[in-house]
């Protein structure tokens, strides 16, 4: 027994010698924080929360064997549906361009947008469904509501965020993409989305996050991202990131006329802490290059960095460490100036478009979209994705292309180089445009295509019909590139469906309005007036009819004439005895002698009468 126990002991000893080397060599989860502060040239204020979790020793196909920072709930899902990468965004308004440049990260339109790289095994359709409703019930969203009509498998535009080989991934994974418009962003999606993060809203950044102040911006964009990524060059350890990502633009010109701000007020919170957890924790505010400003308190550092991948200039940012920064410290910054002037000039980005309806009426209407190259020297190559529900009609034949107002009919100058279009089927599947296009130095190329509105059944209409149907936004997706490549003296015939696409990552997506439109509806009260009346005749037709053949009829006989009616029948009955008793008594003829002289004595008297007149008129 005694050695039995030294053997058990021993054992144990060894194997928790081996775990605890084994728990020392597994890196941990890396989890960052960070919160960019830009001032926007039209007086806005931008402000950018951005949280990410590295999960090291992921395999594709391998289950997770712990969670630390990263998330369960996410990791479930994840692996649950054979997901590769995913990507959620939560949009409230419509991110200006022209006035505030590229965010920092691509935004969306307005609604709710999903997109995903699911492996290929068998199921992958009924993965994405599954997916769908699981993030629904997660962040309390409609995404159960992307069905096959909504659903679309963009052929080129979504490539992967993390590292991968186009040809192996598009063997081994698929694409699925799917938009709510109509969807509304509320604390109700914010609420689980917090509650990912490793310390919530306790403490660091995350505690500024408040409802109140994020819902009354200008704009707001909440998106989370899961996918792999890497830290060597060559790939062999991946990792499994998620990131997190909250954008506002908030308008402080709007409440005192200045551009003045503060954490307190922007937020209607103070930063107290950093977060125990987060490896680095820091709040950057981008320095405008003119203007006469103070920030208080003054920087734990000035660092130059490029922001996005669209603009080589590097700019200064100011740095604050929150795990140094003493809590409650209020942030500000004061501009020296009485009241703001706009200025109606901004700089323009590079490139941006604008989408609308043309026609009238109920029948049939167009979509015309201008994109604007504002480079003066470049031709940019971009790639235009468009999804069009199927009760809009599109034909075709009626795409039109124009370059400055003139219409391009030679393929030499024709913008569109490549050509994806895939025509709607009625409660299956949307119309999909996607077009690779090579924009012309400083010029205004326009898109345009007809359809006609198909009559929907009334029980397909939404509740607020007489509102109309909302249209997701078109996309145009483009990048960075070099100076020299297609220049404006290059020959634009040369370009090739790869110089295009495998020469460029596009970082960069761009989203033009949403869109409403008006179906013809129905007469909802029509249907409701018509059975109201047809089933009030027939209640009444057959309420009569019922009682006619189904109530038995019983007259009614009241205590007081039953009892007069007794009387009556009694009296009756004693007078025909006493004429029975006279007829068969002596007073028979006693009274048959009364009765005659009675008769006599009428006739007398009118006799009486008649002499009388006739006397009166003889006289």
């Amino acid at each position: 027994m005694r050695n039995y126990l030294r053997s058990l002991f021993l054992f144990t000893l060894v194997f928790l010698t081996i775990n605890g080397i084994l728990a020392e060599s597994r890196q941990p989860d890396k989890f960052k924080e960070a919160l960019t502060i830009k001032p926007l040239s039209d007086g806005k204020l931008l402000t950018h929360f951005q949280f990410s979790v590295k999960h090291y020793g992921y395999k594709e196909g391998v289950v997770f064997s712990h969670y630390n920072f990263f998330p369960r709930a996410i990791g479930q899902i994840f692996q649950t549906y054979n997901v590769r990468e995913l990507h959620l965004t939560f949009t409230q308004g419509r991110w200006n361009y022209e006035d505030w440049g590229y965010p920092f990260v691509p935004s969306a339109g307005t609604g709710v947008e999903l997109w995903a790289w699911l492996w290929k095994d068998g199921k992958l359709d009924e993965n994405w469904k599954s997916l769908t409703n699981a993030l629904a019930g997660l962040f309390c969203a409609s995404l159960n509501f992307i069905d096959d009509t909504i659903t679309v498998q963009p052929k080129l535009s979504f490539r992967p965020e993390g590292p991968f080989n186009i040809t192996e991934l598009t063997e081994r994974a698929e694409l699925r993409y799917g938009s709510l418009p109509h969807e509304n962003v509320c604390t109700e999606n914010l609420t689980p989305w917090i509650k990912l993060l490793p310390c919530k809203s306790t403490s660091g950044i995350a505690s500024l996050l408040n409802g109140h102040k994020l819902y009354d911006s200008n704009f707001h964009s909440m998106s989370i991202h899961v996918q792999p990524s890497c830290e060597e060059p060559d790939c062999i350890n991946q990792q499994l990131e998620i990131i997190q990502t909250v954008s506002t633009v908030i308008d402080p010109v709007r409440n005192s006329g200045k551009r003045d701000w503060s954490l307190n007020n922007v937020f209607g919170r103070r930063l107290s802490q950093a977060c125990p957890l987060a490896e680095e924790s820091n709040l950057e505010i981008i320095i405008p290059e003119d203007g006469d400003y103070k920030i208080i308190p003054d920087a734990d550092d000035i660092i130059q960095r490029s922001m996005d991948d669209t603009d080589d200039v590097e700019k200064k940012i100011a740095v604050y460490n929150l795990k140094k920064i003493e809590p409650d410290t209020e942030l500000s910054m004061i501009w020296n100036e009485d009241q703001f002037e706009y200025n109606f000039n901004p700089v323009q980005p590079r490139i941006f478009a604008h989408r609308f309806f043309t026609g009238y009426g109920q029948e049939r209407g167009g979509i015309k979209v201008n994109i604007f190259n504002k480079s003066p020297n470049i031709s940019i190559p971009i790639i235009y994705y468009d999804v069009i529900p199927w009760y809009l009609k599109l034909y075709l034949h009626t795409l039109k292309v124009q370059i400055n107002g003139k219409n391009t009919k030679l393929d030499a100058v024709n913008p569109i180089k490549d050509l994806y279009f895939q025509p709607a089927v009625d409660r299956s599947r949307p119309n999909v445009i996607e077009a690779e296009m090579l924009l012309p130095p400083n010029s205004l190329t326009t898109l345009s295509i007809k359809f006609d509105k198909v009559f929907l059944k009334y029980t397909e209409h939404p509740p607020d019909a007489n509102r109309g149907f909302d249209i997701g936004s078109g996309i145009i997706s483009t990048g960075k590139i070099d100076n020299d490549f297609l220049s404006n003296s290059t020959n634009m015939s040369l370009v090739t469906k790869k110089s295009l696409v495998e020469y460029m990552y596009f970082p960069i997506r761009i989203y033009t309005e949403t869109l409403l439109v008006s179906l013809p509806t129905p007469d909802f009260s029509m249907p409701y007036n018509v059975i109201t009346l047809t089933c009030t005749v027939i209640a009444l037709f057959f309420g009569s009819m019922f009682n006619l053949i189904t109530r038995s009829f019983v007259a009614f006989i009241d205590a007081g004439e039953e009892k007069a009616k007794k009387k009556i029948d009694s009296d009756k009955s004693n007078v025909q005895k006493g004429e029975k008793k006279d007829f068969d008594g002596e007073n028979f003829d006693s009274d048959k002698s009364n009765v005659q002289k009675e008769e006599n004595r009428d006739f007398d008297r009118e006799k009486t009468k008649l002499e009388a007149e006739k006397t009166i008129d003889n006289n």
